[in-house]
């Protein structure tokens, strides 16, 4: 396996640790004390030649009825769609579990 690739299988294993030991510290469930927050687009990211020109605002509670409308439909298409509110579901795990 080549080191400069990206393994699915691999993410959703580090996902399940970072998720599991986030419960076992702080429990199941992520107070809502947020609702929004900034977005930089995704390409604009993956661009260190230039400062970001762009951001918006995503909001927790968008991301949450689109994560619980893809459990109930068994979908996620588009999968950038998906992943985009599911990213923000994280970055506020992320901010709960921080100091």
């Amino acid at each position: 396996m080549s080191d400069d690739v990206l393994r699915v299988a691999d993410l959703r294993a580090a996902l399940a640790l970072a998720l599991d030991a986030f419960v076992a510290e702080f429990g199941p469930e992520v107070p809502l004390d947020h609702d929004h927050y900034w977005h930089l687009p995704v390409d604009a990211s993956f661009d260190l030649s230039r400062e970001p020109q762009e951001r918006t605002v995503g909001q927790i509670t968008d991301d949450l009825i689109e994560a619980r409308g893809m459990l109930a439909d068994g979908d996620a298409f588009p999968a950038w769609h998906a992943l985009n509110h599911a990213i923000g579901l994280l970055r506020l795990v992320e901010h709960a579990a921080r100091p």
